[in-house]
């Protein structure tokens, strides 16, 4: 990426609405991360004296009122928060990792080691996402870093294709044939030399994956395969919210609101990233 880190951030957030975006995606984020703290109660904690289900209000601290089981939905969804946050991260985390370093190596040696590589890819592109899931959950059990893995597992597959599309053209650049010539082994050119020039599309998918895994994420909790309890997540809180759609509406409506909302957002801010990398075309260079 030959533009500088600082300013590519601030033509982005010159965007339409992307400052915006961010201001409240920070709100957001750190609401998740202080606002637990704000409340005397628990995720878990039920208040046995006051009325389950009740709606939002001052009484009994609970702003955003109890679930059916009479607990405060103002923790609970800032506590799902946490864990949506984390699951959209680390699973992005994994996507790169995975994706980069499967997609230079495809690009960079080309050939027979290619062709496998991106068959690999095609064959695990074929598997259903829900069996894999799965999979997973009956092989080790449901948890954070089963979720971690398993969403990981399905978006390396678009990073590893893109940068291998850059590396095609990046390996018969000049600096590259340069350094072949100085004599320096393959894994160092792809590491010092062609990894370093793809932060730039990498960045933008990237962007683009957080949210994708959020709602994947959000997606398993719904159907009941995603974070087990006591943890919970935003799709956990909303399955229980359609659950509980006649006796209490806000159950469903608030998480439903900090999801929406935080998708919204984090789009946004990518595809203004997106952008800002390439102002003539807005796509990625």
């Amino acid at each position: 990426m030959s533009t500088a880190r600082w300013p590519v951030l601030r033509r982005a957030l010159r965007q339409p609405g992307a400052a915006a975006a961010a201001a409240l995606l920070g709100a957001i984020v750190l609401l998740a991360l202080l606002g637990p703290w704000l409340s005397p109660y628990a995720p878990d904690t039920v208040d046995f004296a006051g009325a389950w289900a009740s709606p939002p209000g001052a009484a009994g601290n609970h702003w955003f009122g109890t679930d059916s089981l009479g607990r405060d939905l103002f923790v609970r969804t800032l506590a799902g928060g946490r864990v949506s946050l984390l699951v959209g991260l680390m699973a992005t985390l994994v996507a790169v990792v995975i994706g980069v370093a499967w997609g230079a190596v495809a690009g960079y040696f080309g050939g027979r080691l290619d062709d496998w590589m991106m068959r690999a890819v095609d064959v695990l592109y074929a598997l259903p996402f829900l069996f894999l899931v799965v999979l997973l959950a009956a092989l080790f059990g449901q948890s954070l870093a089963m979720l971690f893995v398993a969403i990981g597992a399905i978006h390396w597959l678009d990073m590893a294709r893109i940068v291998r599309g850059q590396t095609l053209g990046l390996r018969r650049r000049p600096f590259v044939d340069a350094a072949r010539l100085a004599g320096l082994p393959p894994a160092r050119i792809v590491r010092r030399h062609v990894v370093p020039h793809l932060w730039g599309v990498v960045a933008v998918y990237a962007a683009l994956t957080v949210p994708h895994a959020i709602l994947a994420e959000s997606f398993l909790s719904f159907l009941g395969l995603g974070v087990p309890e006591p943890s919970v997540s935003w799709g956990g809180l909303v399955s229980d919210g359609a659950a509980d759609l006649e006796a209490a509406p806000w159950a469903l409506l608030f998480p439903a609101a900090f999801l929406a909302a935080t998708l919204l957002c984090l789009n946004t801010l990518a595809e203004a990233l997106r952008s800002a990398l390439d102002p003539r075309s807005g796509a990625a260079p």
